[in-house]
């Protein structure tokens, strides 16, 4: 049973990571409309070539890109340490999807060591940036106690904000590693 448990949490959490992905590429169509016509055809080794020369000019956006195909290995050799790399300095520049996944990789520690004080501090972050899969993540959190003291009234405060953001999206977030 618990192995079920793991194997849903996991199905969960690519989803989540893969809606993600499809969402930020579809919102910022900007430089990287090349990368992103490739993507959407599934050549994702074009598209992590565009992105790698535009995350080495500091877009945010690529980095957090380059990073999620790092993190999963489409069209690049799959390279969990790599992909934190990308994810850091896209989620040290402010995007809250990539500080969300941060959050993750110190959590669990993939790609970096494991530090859930640093990771509860991305959270965070990302929960401040109404980041409603890291509100929902705070949340649970605060309501098992795991890392943090067990506070219901913080986690009715995260569940409750995540829930007026994007009540679509209630029932199947987490930081769960891969």
């Amino acid at each position: 049973m618990k192995e079920l448990r793991q194997a849903i949490r996991r199905i969960v959490f690519w989803a989540v990571v893969l809606g993600l992905l499809v969402l930020a590429i579809k919102q910022f169509p900007g430089r990287d409309k090349a990368a992103l016509d490739a993507f959407d055809k599934g050549d994702y080794s074009t598209a992590a070539r565009f992105w790698e020369k535009l995350s080495r000019t500091g877009d945010v956006e690529a980095q957090f890109k380059l990073g999620m195909l790092y993190a999963q290995g489409l069209g690049v050799e799959r390279d969990p340490r790599k992909a934190h790399e990308l994810l850091l300095a896209a989620a040290e520049a402010g995007n809250p999807a990539a500080q969300y996944m941060v959050a993750r990789d110190y959590r669990y520690g993939i790609g970096t060591d494991r530090s859930p004080k640093v990771a509860l501090m991305w959270l965070r972050e990302s929960a401040d940036r109404d980041f409603a899969p890291a509100q929902i993540a705070l949340g649970r959190l605060y309501l098992s106690g795991d890392g943090v003291r067990r506070d219901p009234k913080q986690a009715d405060y995260w569940l409750g904000k995540a829930e007026r953001l994007r009540p679509d999206i209630m029932t199947g977030s987490d930081i769960a590693p891969r």
